[in-house]
């Protein structure tokens, strides 16, 4: 008798038997259904008191299918298929039923109300939804396209499922793991993810389609960290890695009903955090692709929703290299209203401008900027800014000349020294150097650090057309100690170092003299005083500039 046949008698035995719709028990036997053959039953199956279906081709259900046999139900491996062919059908029972090959067909919801369902081979949800409640369905098969198959004359079946129920796949490659995912639940979604591991080990992902506001399910859109704007309210993921620790890259889809999105959110701590920016991907399904730009390592919390994420913020500090007695110009590039600059852990400035222009002392300083829009806003990355000790050029005094002649110019403060202009120099990259200017110049002198910081100083040589315009010599002094003509003071007399300078009295006596005269004279001699009068000087400037002579008068009040 062909098993076909077997099938239509018990069924009509055990209809007339109990009066109630037709069922097919095995209680503790072995239904073998051998390649070539199938089984159709229409009606409930039950595999009772440690009985077992070892399926070689095909069993057709029309009713639900229930296992209360303490074991998996099919004892054939690698095998066999079960198609679910009524309206509404579930799979329940006391023991988890292990098939091989699922497939769901005909009209109506599958469900597994009851029980996680395991797939060793294929789950082919066709156009059909598998109703998990809070179960999942476990597919074994680590064929990334093959183990899980959806889409029947244009429609995608799919696994719907509440709180950590869902879709679990089996993964052991770093290919595209397809979950197809959905829900009635208020609006009719399909929206799928794709999971790529990021190595070839041994991983399991489990995910569900939360069809419904996460605020709905105590994941409160508010509670959001700065950089997150705004969270999709239609729906999100709960992802869960079982087993493994491989990170993966994720792909979400969306239509144009859901809004638009560039990036991902992540519940953890209690709020919302930022997981990775995302970008459009191409279409699928009929819907838009929009891929992680990052992988996520860690899902510990399941849920993630798409999210619009604050924009970029840039720092950029101007002046390179940054001295001391250079403002430092910093410059926050992103589309906010509003700026914060932070520098040693101050808040400098806050506002509209979005450059910082300001000092800083030498060493390290740690920079930042924080920006916002009203509603979301972003902290840039940390500059740690250093800042070099500008050098502090010291150079010679203004200085006289007798046309003809040279003034030796000196530079300090740095390490290399820049003379300008060069022209009549002896050395224009010297810290000293003699200038023989035919006219009167101003030099500037830049000084420059090894780190680069420069400062400049300027030094003018006036260039006269004959000694006389040098010097000033008066012929008064007033040794009152008043602060006015106490000494002779006999101007630029310096510029003559060779200088000599004798005073005589009336009777032609030496009552002062000195070499290299220091403007010093204050009408005494011998440690006394010299009587008001008059007194005659003879200055010879020595090395040929020729000697003047005259007088000088000293008044005493």
């Amino acid at each position: 008798m062909n098993a076909g046949l077997i099938t239509f008698i018990t069924l009509f035995f055990l209809s007339n038997f109990l009066f109630a719709q037709p069922m097919l028990s095995n209680q503790g036997a072995l239904i073998s259904i051998k390649d070539g053959a199938f089984v159709a039953v229409h009606g409930n199956t039950v595999n009772d008191n440690g009985g077992f279906f070892h399926n070689s081709d095909t069993l057709h259900l029309f009713g639900d299918w229930e296992n209360n046999a303490s074991n998996e139900g099919f004892n054939s491996i690698g095998e066999g298929v079960v198609t679910l062919r009524g309206e509404n059908q579930n799979i329940s029972g006391d023991n988890i039923t292990r098939f091989y090959d699922l497939r769901l067909e005909n009209s109506g919801v599958k469900f597994g109300r009851s029980i996680d369902v395991y797939v060793d081979g294929f789950l082919r949800l066709n156009d059909r939804e598998l109703n998990m409640d809070t179960n999942a369905v476990h597919v074994f098969n680590t064929d990334a396209i093959n183990a899980v198959q959806s889409g029947l004359n244009g429609t995608f079946g799919f696994v719907s499922a509440l709180g950590n129920g869902g879709l679990l796949r089996h993964c052991n490659s770093t290919d595209e793991y397809v979950f197809y995912l959905g829900s009635t639940q208020g609006v009719n979604r399909f929206r799928p993810i794709h999971i790529s591991p990021n190595d070839n080990n041994a991983n399991a992902y489990r995910a569900r389609l939360a069809n419904t506001d996460p605020d709905n399910e105590s994941y409160d859109r508010s509670q959001k960290v700065f950089e997150i704007c705004d969270i999709n309210p239609n729906f999100y993921h709960r992802i869960a890695r079982t087993i493994g620790n491989s990170s993966a890259g994720l792909k979400f889809f969306i239509d144009n009903t859901d809004g638009t999105y560039n990036g991902l959110a992540h519940w953890q701590a209690l709020q919302w955090n930022e997981e990775t920016s995302i970008s459009n991907n191409g279409n699928l399904y009929g819907l838009t692709a929009l891929k992680g730009d990052s992988v996520v390592s860690d899902f510990s919390s399941f849920p993630f929703a798409l999210a619009n994420l604050s924009p970029q913020i840039d720092l950029n500090a101007a002046t390179n290299p940054l001295c001391s007695n250079i403002p430092l110009i910093l410059e926050a590039i992103g589309s906010y209203s509003n700026f914060s600059f932070i520098i040693d852990s101050l808040l400098l400035q806050t506002g509209s401008n979005n450059t910082f222009n300001g000092s800083l002392t030498a060493g390290f300083h740690p920079v930042w900027v924080t920006a916002d829009n009203g509603i979301c806003g972003r902290t840039s990355d940390t500059i740690l800014v250093e800042v070099f000790q500008a050098p502090s050029a010291v150079v010679s005094p203004d200085t006289i000349i007798v046309e003809g002649t040279a003034a030796t110019l000196y530079a300090s403060g740095g390490d290399f020294y820049t003379w300008s202009p060069a022209l009549n120099l002896a050395c224009n990259s010297c810290p000293t150097t003699v200038a023989n200017p035919i006219q009167t110049t101003q030099y500037t002198v830049t000084v420059e650090s090894i780190e680069g910081c420069t400062d400049t100083a300027n030094v003018v040589v006036e260039v006269k057309s004959d000694v006389g315009q040098v010097l000033f010599i008066p012929n008064v002094i007033t040794p009152n100690n008043d602060g006015y003509n106490d000494t002779w003071r006999i101007e630029n007399i310096q510029l003559f170092p060779s200088n000599r300078v004798l005073i005589l009295n009336r009777w032609g006596d030496i009552v002062y003299q000195s070499d290299f005269y220091n403007n010093d004279w204050d009408g005494s001699f011998g440690g006394g005083l010299l009587p008001a009068g008059t007194y005659y000087y003879v200055l010879d400037l020595g090395q040929g500039w020729g000697i003047f002579k005259g007088d000088v008068t000293i008044i005493r009040k």
